[in-house]
């Protein structure tokens, strides 16, 4: 009898227990629409080749008051008076209400009152923080709010909340070079936007991508590619030996391709030639000397033939770079063509292609004839397809070096940067009224020019002064790839892992974009004073980044680091 007696007594005090944990020990449940974290996990964080953050999950706390315990105990009368110094009145009509964000318990304990903590609870959660710096966030997307991107990629195939840290292709130097380049030529233009890319030539990753529209152009968007195509459509005849190194070509203002058809091509307004060589139909953008070709081939070779080469190089398909919402461009399927089709084709028109297509198109000429794969991620392995052999891709790679000393790209020249390309100028089209008065200037090239490390595209749209591409897309690219060769020591910023370094006589936005890239988020950086320069930093270099509250930038004029005064 005693045995049973015991055994009724624990299983009531068990009984007692479970109800005080549920009623008072269990955390308050969160209804559905107030969930913390939609993933449930701390996701990767995202840093450029060197290691610099581009986005990153920081650790925080959430305090969430009770208010439906607070009424339910009639403790509301005795709170409100602190209540109100919270919340909103229509707070008062809710359950649960979230109080605020904060660093660690310390703050908690500052900021809430002990008697409203008594009925609130903490829960650690992550926010996510970006580097939005020099156009990234238009590369980057974000998660649960932007369909486009490189993070919903990431997280779509599963990898985003696997690994503590993905390494980008990104470069967050030359992000900032091809920004800064970009934006100044649109500016001088009064253009209505541009993109550049640049890959690294022999494994495809992305180095810098900037799209100065709303959306991505670089990756969402398409233009018809002009003459930058001509030197294509050359390769594939010299390749298949329908032409040789040293065709001649003899040339009208005009020509007409098809017979009984009115449509004629010609030249360039204010270009005229009589003979040119292959090296030099090229280097002046012969428009008549590339339809010449294009009949060579299409003597040789039927539609269904071209649209399939076409197709190989990575013409109307995804490159499948990780960029969520990436497009396929245009390229007509061959029963669809007209008569004239492979003759606008000759000059880049009637199809469309993207900028990261273009660029890993024309990459095929810097990387020995392989077309090799973009990609976003640093530790990708190579992919790559032989499109033109070896010696087709070199021969092509010195008249696009040729091009830039005597063509249409030659007022682009810099001393010291030593690039090759090819210029073009397309008109825009407008859906079912045809062409309009308004250009893309275009330039595709590689540097150096002997052996190529990098592939760039600069597409400038509509610009109001100049617009051809020698004249306005060119010059985008030497001066990036001047500015790269000569980054002195005094643009490097020395930075010992874990603490501030010192940004005293950097720019605004220099400054800006180091503290961004440690990680720090724009809300903890306050500028005080007015001008362009950093004179002085609140904390001083070598401060411990974890114990960073706050950092103040004390601006100024231009900093004389000798006098360590104002200029």
């Amino acid at each position: 009898m005693q045995r049973i007696s015991l055994i009724f007594f624990i299983i009531i005090i068990l009984y007692i227990s479970l109800i005080s944990y549920i009623l008072i020990l269990r955390p308050y449940s969160i209804k559905e629409n107030n969930k913390i974290n939609i993933s449930g996990n701390k996701l990767a964080t995202l840093v450029d080749k060197e290691g610099r953050i581009i986005a990153i999950d920081k650790t925080i706390y959430e305090v969430w008051l009770d208010l439906k315990t607070i009424k339910n105990r009639n403790k509301l009368d005795s709170l409100k008076s602190d209540l109100e110094k919270l919340l909103n009145d229509d707070d008062f009509n809710k359950n649960y209400i979230l109080l605020g964000k904060y660093d660690d318990n310390l703050e908690i304990n500052t900021y809430l009152p002990k008697n409203i903590l008594k009925y609130s609870k903490t829960y650690l959660t992550y926010e996510r923080n970006y580097n939005t710096s020099f156009g990234l966030r238009k590369n980057i997307g974000e998660l649960n709010k932007t369909e486009y991107g490189i993070e919903p990629y990431l997280y779509n195939i599963g990898i985003l909340n696997d690994y503590d840290k993905i390494n980008l292709s990104l470069d967050l130097k030359m992000q900032k070079i091809a920004y800064e380049e970009l934006s100044k030529m649109i500016k001088e233009q009064d253009a209505e936007g541009g993109t550049v890319i640049i890959l690294e030539t022999k494994t495809g990753k992305i180095r810098a991508a900037v799209s100065n529209y709303p959306w991505n152009m670089a990756f969402m968007g398409y233009i018809e590619p002009g003459s930058t195509i001509k030197p294509l459509i050359f390769a594939i005849a010299l390749e298949e030996g329908i032409i040789s190194p040293y065709q001649k070509f003899d040339l009208t203002p005009y020509i007409s391709p098809v017979p009984n058809i009115n449509f004629t091509i010609g030249e360039a307004e204010g270009h005229h030639f009589d003979t040119l060589d292959a090296k030099d139909a090229i280097a002046y953008s012969s428009n008549v000397a590339a339809v010449q070709v294009m009949k060579k081939i299409m003597n040789n070779f039927s539609n269904e033939w071209l649209y399939n080469k076409l197709e190989l190089m990575g013409f109307g398909k995804k490159t499948g770079v990780e960029f969520n919402k990436e497009i396929s461009g245009i390229l007509p399927e061959p029963e669809n063509w007209y008569k004239i089709t492979p003759y606008q084709i000759a000059i880049g028109q009637g199809i469309g292609v993207t900028p990261i297509q273009l660029v890993s198109i024309f990459n095929v000429f810097a990387n020995d004839g392989k077309y090799v794969k973009p990609t976003f991620l640093e530790n990708n392995a190579i992919k790559d397809i032989q499109v033109f052999s070896p010696e087709t891709s070199n021969l092509m790679k010195d008249w696009l070096r040729y091009t830039m000393l005597k063509g249409t790209a030659r007022t682009a020249y810099k001393p010291g940067v030593l690039i090759a390309g090819k210029t073009g100028t397309a008109q825009k089209a407008i859906s079912g009224e045809g062409y309009s008065d308004k250009y893309y200037s275009l330039f595709v090239g590689f540097f150096p020019a002997s052996k190529p490390k990098y592939t760039i595209v600069s597409i400038i749209d509509d610009p109001k002064k100049e617009y051809y591409g020698g004249e306005v897309a060119a010059p985008v690219a030497t001066n990036i790839f001047y500015r790269l060769e000569n980054y002195s020591e005094s643009n490097k910023v020395n930075i010992i892992n874990g603490y501030l370094p010192n940004l005293k006589g950097k720019s605004i936005s220099e400054a800006l974009f180091i503290l961004k890239s440690l990680g720090i988020n724009e809300n903890k950086i306050v500028l005080s004073g007015n001008g362009n320069y950093i004179i002085d930093q609140k904390p001083d270099k070598s401060y411990d980044l974890n114990k960073i509250d706050y950092v103040i930038l004390i601006l100024g004029d231009e900093f004389d680091e000798k006098n360590t005064n104002i200029r």
